[in-house]
């Protein structure tokens, strides 16, 4: 909806939402239609570790890889992977630990409002919203990243 703000829907109908605290920040709030709220928080040198922390107990984390990936982990032991492809790296995608492919995300910028809106795709469809927003927030993160890295 803005720089700060986006808003996932499904069919036509809101599915959650995610809210940067800043332009420049990466400590986000995770807000889902079934009013379950999660803060997301930057950690670790260079923030190459975030927290992600429901009811102040942390539920999950996503911390960057030497080879360039984003290793998403459950603390119930769910465990997933987000990966950039494509030559500018303009499509990005979470896989599950046997490499399959789950989702992706496919960032467009607009100009006239300077954010991006995103297509997500999938050939089944997820049930946890969470992980899609967490894909989002992914995606913002991945392309800050190596934005600050040219």
């Amino acid at each position: 909806t803005d720089n700060k703000t986006f808003q996932l829907f499904d069919d036509g109908r809101p599915a959650g939402q995610l809210t940067y605290g800043g332009f420049f920040s990466y400590k986000a709030e995770i807000t889902l239609e079934n009013s379950s709220r999660y803060d997301i928080l930057p950690a670790g040198f260079f923030y190459t570790s975030i927290n992600v922390l429901k009811n102040e107990q942390e539920i999950a984390n996503l911390k960057m890889n030497w080879k360039g990936h984003i290793v998403i982990s459950f603390q119930d032991g769910r465990e997933f992977v987000f990966k950039g492809t494509g030559t500018f790296y303009n499509k990005y995608f979470i896989e599950n630990t046997q490499g399959e492919k789950l989702m992706q995300f496919e960032p467009h910028f607009e100009w006239s409002n300077f954010n991006n809106n995103y297509d997500i795709s999938y050939d089944k469809k997820p049930e946890d919203m969470l992980l899609v927003l967490l894909g989002v927030y992914a995606t913002n993160y991945f392309i800050a990243f190596m934005s600050g890295m040219a």
